[in-house]
Formats: structure tokens, C-alpha cells, sequence
């Protein structure tokens, strides 16, 4: 018996690639923008006065970075939790990128456990970028 494999969503996989290349310009047009804004704003402040802003926008950023890992964190434990009740990856009605071989009963429920670890490390990266956020914050 051949595995069964669900063929690749070439319309989400073209939707993929737009997003990863809009998420790429802004991020690229955040990093000039503050380039800018730093080389004009480090010429009207004292240097402690610049480094103590840095440190609170480098703190700010920590956070969000920690909001993110806890964002990813949750939806992996989601889609463990989903994976684990239907015993089944990927699961129904995904739209996979690339052709995917399915996956039923321990080698899902092993790949839940994947999606389980990964929540649990993205929660100990969230808890460590918060503790280096609170800790430039307070120097």
C-alpha cells in the first residue's frame, strides 16, 4: 500500500512567498528608518543620554520578541493538541507548500510531541527575552 500524500497548494505556497517578500521590505525599511533616526537624533544628545534610550528601545523590542515567541508558542501547543485528538499530520484540510506524505497514529502523535517541545522552547526564549529586556532596562 503506497502512503497517501496530499499535493502542494501552489496558490498558499505563491501566497507565501508575497508575504515573506512584503515581511522582508519593511523589515529592511524599519532598519534604514532607525538608521536615519539614530545618526540624527545621536548629534543633539549626550552620549549617556543616547545610551540610556537605546537601552529602553532595545528593552521595548525585547518584549515584543517575547510577545512573538509566546504567540508561537501557543499555536504550537494548539495544533499538538489538534494533532494528538485526530491522530493524524498534516491535519485535515491543511493547504501544504510542498506535496506532504500523511502521517497517522505514533508518527503523528510523535510530531505532536515535536509541536510540544517547540511551544516549551519558545516559552523559555519568550521568559529569557524578558529577562534581557528587564535587565537593560534597569541598568
Amino acid at each position: 500500500m503506497e502512503p497517501d500524500i496530499i499535493q502542494a497548494d501552489t496558490r498558499m505556497r505563491a501566497i507565501t512567498v508575497l508575504v515573506v517578500l512584503m515581511a522582508t521590505a519593511a523589515a529592511a525599511a524599519c532598519v534604514l528608518g532607525f538608521q536615519r533616526w539614530l545618526v540624527a537624533h545621536a548629534t543633539g544628545i549626550s552620549p549617556w543620554q543616547l545610551v540610556a534610550e537605546l537601552r529602553q528601545w532595545i528593552a521595548i523590542a525585547m518584549v515584543a520578541t517575547s510577545m512573538c515567541f509566546l504567540l508561537l508558542a501557543g499555536h504550537a501547543a494548539r495544533l499538538a493538541r489538534r494533532v494528538g485528538q485526530s491522530g493524524r499530520w498534516p491535519l485535515p484540510g491543511a493547504r501544504p507548500l510542498r506535496d506532504t506524505r500523511i502521517r497517522r497514529g505514533d508518527a503523528a502523535r510523535r510530531i505532536a510531541r515535536w509541536l510540544n517541545a517547540s511551544a516549551i522552547l519558545s516559552i523559555a526564549l519568550a521568559a529569557a527575552a524578558i529577562a534581557i529586556g528587564a535587565r537593560l532596562s534597569m541598568l
